[in-house]
């Protein structure tokens, strides 16, 4: 079995989930062949600490302690991925919790031409998701219509992903200058332009519990309804700073919807394929 470095960050409130997601991959994936980096980039709960406990259980274990400001979501992973030692990385969230064998159906799908997404079920917190799993594919509603098989590769793109580390590093990794949303939405992009495909696989799935962004979720916003409002003054900043670099706005998920967008692309926009980011403040960070 080929070693990956799974690279998983994390922030404020955040210490139980990712408690959760430690334990799952004790059992999901061979901790003593695969290195596992996570950055610390704020901490309110004791994560640090907690992480340092749990240093026995995982021998290729990096702790990475942010003591500056918050680098956000974009610059987390480019930093993680830079420095994994391995040719295949693999971006969990903290709030997530992986099936058994994730390592294995990873490595049987994942080539250097793709991203490799995994499929995520999650809780229905979200007024327009009817449903618990996300992007389900219809193989027919009666026997007489199935026709497909139900554990094919799609192609959608989200988080979480694995890929060859040169093919993130050929396109510069995320824009950090997306620092609270559409980083995803330009990544997908620029990853086309560069002739890579999105596949979903669904025999490495994840749960998700999706509410430490507390996108979407009711309750979070009658509670918290300042913090609502700045998130989405954010969001339509980050929304303008997107249409300002290509133009148009897309959402990231359907591979060929975004394909068929970027081949109707000007030349000129074509060109923003690859982004310089400026020098990551290594300066606050702490190996652990």
């Amino acid at each position: 079995m080929e070693k990956i470095t799974f690279c998983i960050n994390t922030s404020r409130n955040e210490r139980h989930y990712i408690e959760l997601l430690l334990q799952s991959l004790l059992n999901g994936i061979d901790v003593n062949l695969h290195d596992i980096i996570i950055f610390v980039d704020s901490d309110n709960q004791g994560t640090t600490e907690m992480l340092i406990e749990q240093k026995a259980l995982f021998p290729n274990l990096t702790i990475i302690k942010n003591d500056g400001e918050p680098i956000g979501y974009a610059g987390n992973i480019n930093y993680m991925f830079s420095k994994a030692k391995t040719r295949i990385v693999s971006y969990l969230q903290s709030d997530m919790i992986i099936c058994l064998g994730y390592d294995a159906a990873l490595l049987s799908h994942v080539r250097d031409d793709m991203i490799l997404c995994s499929t995520r079920v999650e809780p229905p917190l979200h007024a327009q998701q009817s449903n618990s799993v996300n992007y389900v594919e219809i193989f027919g509603f009666v026997p007489e219509e199935f026709n497909k098989d139900p554990m094919k590769l799609t192609q959608y793109f989200f988080a979480p992903f694995t890929l060859y580390k040169h093919v993130w590093n050929d396109i510069g990794g995320h824009d950090v200058s997306f620092k609270k949303s559409r980083e995803d939405s330009d990544i997908a992009l620029r990853l086309i332009l560069n002739k890579c495909v999105f596949i979903q696989c669904w025999d490495a799935m994840v749960y998700h519990f999706t509410c430490t962004s507390s996108r979407g979720i009711e309750w979070w916003k009658q509670e918290n309804k300042d913090k609502e409002v700045i998130r989405q003054q954010n969001d339509a900043i980050e929304l303008k700073r997107f249409v300002d670099k290509w133009g148009t706005f897309i959402h990231p998920t359907n591979y060929g919807e975004v394909a068929q967008l970027v081949a109707q692309m000007p030349d000129m926009v074509k060109k923003i394929n690859v982004t310089t980011n400026p020098p990551i403040p290594e300066a606050n960070f702490r190996i652990l």
